[in-house]
């Protein structure tokens, strides 16, 4: 007899089937992941923001920087137009020179004071604020007087405190020429810096509530800040600054124009040079005022994620104890199974629908579970023997997971077998970028040679990197469903001292640089692409070198040798080379470097090994550089030819007196 089903019910059934529960389950989850999804994206989205807050630091930098460079360099036009114009005659008439300096009130506005000196230092005339002076002190044994009779271009001083009126200023200066190139004299702006608008301008424009600006020249000397009472002071004093600034020290106390943004001690700090100058433009902003927006919008994702995920969290549960019930109760017989091994296929749940067929299905399963355990534990502890007693680590992967390791993989992994099995193969990695890295690496040697061989960082389970040598071959080739068979060997030590011994070979011992050898080679490559890609080489011989050896000793002469390659490679572009051929005689390489620019940067090398100076036992050792400058294209045949032209315009600069720049022609 069929018992009958009311229509409504029949209509109905399909909701009570295991499909339907599962698609219900599938929705809660989908909902999970959205809401999951949504908060990623947030903190996506925050990490941005706080991208896009370091550039516009870095910008905000970069712009006062490339503005106050542009003040020195109209600073340094207008000292030159007025020197250019004063008539020689004034030079020596004191009176006359004078009042051509109250009749110049460019000048006036420009600066806080105008001097102009004889070669002796004695003062011809002194301007402050507006009006004559009648202090004239002589300036003969200031540094950068001294420098300004060796250049007809404008010289600045470092910070130093005026003798007169004792207050922070720096000095630019100039030399007049007369008609023969000899010095008439010394024309010299002060610049007070702690109420100069050459400062404050930038400093004004860049001041937010909680944040300091400041200037520092390369030793660290403060030259403006937010609190003026802070000038001449030392940055490395700076609260907040401590760390940014060994870092900047450490690397060199760079002069680089590009803004770039650190955080340190809780703070943002964003660095840039102002061109053409030592001087490096800082400025300190509290991380938690820069980041306030940042943080109010993640209190407020947090208490909106914190209610969808608990509202989530109740729908979810409820469901999910309405649909294992069924499930509930086959897990129960599972489990009396696991207990009970003969307990018969009789005994698992009956019934129609989904979960009756499920009980029959796990019946015959379990069966032919207990056949094939037998086989598969016999197998497995052959193949663990196997790789057991093998020298070298061993590991299987599939589906980028751990399936089996031997003891000497684990030894050099420092994992325990137990807790790598089944893990992720990208564990043993640095990072995630650098498993993603080595796959790329390893599919096309799979895909070209069945195999990959190569070297790569691994990570120890304590968070030690080292270097390894990696080979995996598929265990059926052209199918990664199979898995891989890997091995793994540690090559730190090799690969040290290999790196070692190439680094030793192409460098110079003492300085650091690049040495002769490393340095010919390079230029023999450019040499031949100098056709397409111009460049420019110079040869630079230091003048009265072997003083500092004769009177200070070799150490005296090495420790100046250093500290002149560290100025030389402060000069010049990361993508130039300087290089040390031997005793006092060093190269530079300028990739795509145009001659007047070129003439720039052998200027700028020439005065930085000029303003040297090595306090040593008592003396004070000073050199200079005698630079040949070539520019190299096609007309040079190769390398050598390079070299002696290059030898040849450095010959005819110690010919004119040394301390010069020669640009080599066919006539030098």
């Amino acid at each position: 007899m069929q018992i009958a089903v009311h229509p409504i019910r029949q209509r109905l059934a399909w909701v009570h089937t295991l499909k339907f529960q599962i698609v219900a389950i599938a929705v809660t989850a989908a909902a999970a992941a959205a809401i999951i999804t949504a908060h990623f994206a947030f903190i996506a989205t925050e990490a941005n923001m706080q991208q896009l807050l370091v550039q516009a630091e870095s910008d905000d930098a970069e712009r006062t920087a490339m503005l106050l460079g542009t003040k020195v360099d109209m600073l340094r036009d207008a000292l030159k137009a007025t020197t250019r114009q004063t008539p020689v005659e004034l030079w020596s008439t004191p009176g006359a020179m004078r009042a051509h300096l109250q009749a110049n009130p460019a000048l006036g506005s420009l600066f806080e004071g105008v001097i102009a000196a004889r070669p002796n230092g004695e003062l011809l005339g002194r301007i402050s604020q507006g009006k004559l002076a009648t202090d004239l002190p002589n300036i003969g044994d200031r540094a950068y007087f001294q420098q300004a009779l060796l250049t007809d271009q404008p010289v600045i001083s470092d910070p130093l405190t005026a003798k007169l009126v004792h207050t922070p200023v720096v000095v630019m200066a100039i030399s007049a020429r007369g008609p023969g190139g000899e010095v008439l004299g010394v024309l010299a702006g002060v610049l007070t810096l702690n109420s100069n608008n050459l400062f404050t301008d930038g400093i004004r424009a860049n001041r937010d509530e909680g944040s300091r600006v400041l200037v520092m020249n390369r030793q660290g000397v403060l030259m403006a800040h937010t609190n003026q009472a802070r000038i001449l002071g030392n940055a490395a004093n700076e609260p907040e600054l401590a760390d940014a600034f060994e870092q900047w020290h450490d690397l060199g106390s760079p002069i680089d124009t590009v803004g770039k943004t650190t955080q340190s001690q809780g703070h943002l700090v964003a660095m840039a040079g102002i061109p053409d100058t030592d001087w490096t433009l800082t400025r300190i902003v509290p991380l938690s005022e820069a980041l306030a927006p940042v943080a109010t919008a993640r209190k407020t994702a947090g208490t909106s994620a914190a209610w969808v995920a608990l509202v989530v969290a109740a729908l979810s549960g409820a469901l999910a104890w309405l649909i294992t019930r069924p499930i509930s109760r086959l897990h129960a017989r599972a489990n009396l199974l696991l207990a009970q091994d003969d307990l018969s296929a009789d005994e698992w749940p009956r019934g129609h629908g989904e979960v009756g067929q499920l009980g029959q299905a796990f019946a015959q399963v379990m069966e032919l579970r207990r056949q094939k355990q037998g086989e598969t534990d016999a197998l497995l502890s052959k193949i663990e023997a196997v790789l057991d007693h093998a020298d070298i680590g061993i590991a299987l992967t599939r589906d980028g997971r751990f399936e089996m390791v031997s003891r000497e993989f684990c030894n050099v992994l420092g994992f325990q077998r137990t807790d790598i099995l089944g893990q992720l193969a990208s564990i043993i990695y640095p990072d995630q970028q650098a498993y993603d890295a080595l796959s790329a690496r390893a599919l096309p040697a799979f895909m070209r040679d069945g195999v990959f061989n190569g070297e790569v960082e691994l990570k120890r389970s304590g968070g030690e990197v080292f270097w390894a040598r990696l080979r995996g071959r598929a265990v059926t080739p052209g199918d990664s469903s199979k898995g891989t068979i890997w091995t793994v060997e540690d090559i730190t030590a090799s690969r040290a001292h290999r790196e070692r011994l190439v680094w030793t070979s192409s460098h110079d011992s003492l300085t650091g640089l690049v040495n002769r050898a490393a340095f010919e080679e390079m230029l023999k490559e450019s040499t031949s692409q100098a056709a397409d890609k111009p460049l420019c080489v110079m040869f630079i011989d230091l003048d009265r070198f072997k003083q500092v050896n004769d009177t200070g000793g070799h150490s005296a002469g090495d420790t100046l040798l250093r500290d002149i390659a560290h100025a030389l490679s402060g000069q010049v572009r990361q993508t130039d080379t300087v290089a040390r051929l031997g005793g006092d005689e060093f190269a530079v390489l300028l990739h795509g470097c145009p001659l007047p620019r070129a003439t720039e940067v052998a200027e700028k090398l020439r005065s930085a090994v000029a303003s040297y100076r090595l306090p040593w036992e008592g003396h004070s050792f000073s050199v200079g550089a005698s630079i040949g400058l070539v520019v190299v294209d096609a007309s040079f045949i190769d390398a050598a030819a390079v070299m002696v032209a290059a030898d040849s315009a450095c010959y005819a600069a110690k010919a004119q007196g040394r301390n010069a720049v020669v640009v080599y022609s066919a006539n030098t």
